[in-house]
């Protein structure tokens, strides 16, 4: 009875921490992150590709290459829900829910249950997944996958059944079909094998055909993915090569006076170089410096704050120290360094959003220096007063954690300007709510084919481009609203005087979009003009039509 009390409050605590996590992945999800960065509307675009006869197994769009998993689930909550940027993000809310709870069943096959629940609670705060659970991005998923195959390869272990190592075959193939990370799992999938079968814990003699059994679900999952690669090679190389530290890409000028680029192999000496420093700024992520990219991070921020990194740095050595001898020592740290691997051999490391697999592995880290803080604690205080100083260093870490995201990055105008909020997304929405007040909408080229702007207006039937200014005031049915950007007026201004252009058709300002640039005073920006929305009167429609 007492076991079931136990399992039963467990199961509410469990609960009470998966709410938790999608209260702070749909919490004010309509402004933070702001706008929608260039990626998030190619995702988008995607997805709104999907059906009537176009089902594709891999996206290119503007060469751009993306595996189908995610953007199959956007493409469905589109259908349901319509087309929308909040819809799309609460996709990815949804899949950052899950990873959460997945959570919970692999911790807790490598520690007790309790620590098991307070990791998912450290999950559900964690700045690093909590970011990516609100964006339109692919790489939320391979942390879901990746866990996944974890959990049936421990379920196999304890039930011996077959479905189970079907399961685990089945997951590890779909996640091919998640981001280009996933790539490095069948890595850490071997490693870990190799390692039980050292540890005498795998005998081949005895699992080979559960073994085979995993790797062939695996591989016939993947065979339709394998096909395309094998038909579009540039599907499968295509961001390996964009990203490529053992390339450079140069520009090169033909016979005929065309320029292309070409790949040319780099100097071992400057690849060595270079895989180094990528390997010290992920080493430095941690606490002293973080990713620079807006989009991912706010920028430069470590992922831990010094106290909380050093309980990451204790599970860490701890890890390094037992992992010959303890599967929860070793399992953490292989997927540490294997996904890691993702930044290290790309450009611009650390790169926090190709490491997204890594994430469980990181808690799991953070975990064990807590456990650890915990038990040190208990040889010098009382238990009661070591739960205390557990307690307090999870409210330091989430307090920190949240305040960074919630208030410091949202604040941010470096996070603002990566997410294009005031140069497309804040221009397309306001042309997206004026349009049905006018018979057209005209606006100039370099934002309508902008993705962000393409996506937002997507559903505006009125919408019309336009290169050159003079032919939008004089072709509009009127009444009609042209916006036009701070560039366009300057090409504008080459031909004529546009001012003059537009008095003479009585177009009156409605709106001035302005952009956050930074001034040479450190940390202060000021507002430069990025575009502006004309309204052109009625009266004028019989004379034109």
């Amino acid at each position: 009875m007492t076991e079931l009390l136990q399992a039963d409050k467990r199961r509410w605590a469990l609960l009470a921490v998966l709410a938790l996590a999608s209260f702070l992945r749909v919490w004010r999800i309509w402004e933070i992150p702001p706008g929608l960065w260039y990626d998030e509307a190619l995702y988008c675009l995607n997805a709104l590709s999907v059906g009537r006869g176009h089902w594709p197994i891999f996206f290119m769009l503007h060469d751009h290459p993306v595996e189908p998993l995610y953007v199959y689930t956007l493409a469905a909550a589109f259908a349901l829900f319509g087309p929308e940027v909040l819809v799309g993000r609460l996709v990815s809310a949804v899949w950052g829910t899950v990873a959460v709870a997945l959570f919970y069943p692999v911790a807790r096959r490598l520690m007790d249950e309790r620590w098991a629940l307070v990791g998912c609670a450290v999950y559900a705060v964690f700045r690093w997944p909590l970011h990516f659970s609100r964006t339109i991005f692919r790489a939320v998923t391979p942390p879901i996958f990746i866990l996944l195959v974890l959990l049936f390869f421990f379920r196999w272990r304890e039930r011996r059944r077959t479905s189970d190592a079907i399961l685990c075959g089945l997951f590890l193939g779909l996640g091919f079909y998640t981001y280009i990370s996933f790539r490095l799992v069948p890595l850490l999938i071997i490693a870990w094998w190799f390692w039980l079968a050292w540890r005498g814990e795998l005998v081949w003699r005895r699992d080979a055909r559960a073994m085979a059994t995993i790797m062939i679900t695996a591989f016939i999952v993947f065979v339709p993915l394998g096909v395309d690669f094998v038909r579009h090679p540039e599907h499968f190389s295509g961001r390996l090569d964009e990203v490529s530290m053992f390339h450079n890409r140069i520009q090169v000028e033909l016979a005929d006076g065309r320029t292309v680029v070409r790949e040319v192999a780099k100097p071992v000496g400057e690849v060595m170089r270079g895989l180094a420093g990528n390997a010290l700024a992920v080493a430095k992520m941690w606490t002293v410096r973080g990713d620079h990219v807006g989009r991912h991070n706010l920028p430069y921020e470590p992922v831990f704050d010094w106290i909380s990194g050093i309980l990451f740095y204790l599970g860490l050595l701890w890890a390094i120290r037992y992992a010959l001898h303890r599967e929860a020592a070793f399992l953490p740290l292989a997927w540490l360094l294997v996904l890691c691997a993702a930044s290290v051999f790309s450009y611009g490391a650390p790169n926090i959003l190709r490491m997204q697999g890594a994430i469980p592995a990181v808690v799991l880290l953070y975990l064990r220096g807590l456990v650890l803080v915990a038990r040190g604690a208990r040889r010098w205080v009382s238990r009661r007063l070591a739960v205390v100083v557990v307690v307090l260093l999870l409210i330091w870490f989430a307090a920190t954690q949240l305040d960074t995201y919630f208030r410091r990055f949202a604040a941010s105008p470096v996070v603002r300007n990566e997410f294009l909020s005031d140069t497309f997304y804040e221009p397309a929405r306001i042309t997206r709510l004026m349009a049905p007040t006018v018979r057209e909408v005209w606006v100039s080229r370099d934002l309508a084919e902008h993705l962000t702007f393409r996506f937002v207006t997507q559903r505006v039937k009125n919408l019309r481009e336009f290169v050159s200014l003079s032919d939008a005031l004089t072709s509009s049915s009127r009444p009609a609203a042209v916006l036009v950007s701070a560039m366009t007026l300057q090409e504008e201004a080459r031909r004529g005087d546009p001012s003059a252009l537009l008095a003479k058709h009585k177009a009156r300002l409605q709106r001035e979009f302005s952009v956050l640039s930074p001034t040479s005073n450190q940390g202060a920006w000021t507002r430069l003009p990025f575009a502006y929305l004309w309204l052109l009167p009625p009266e004028f429609g019989s004379a034109n039509h």
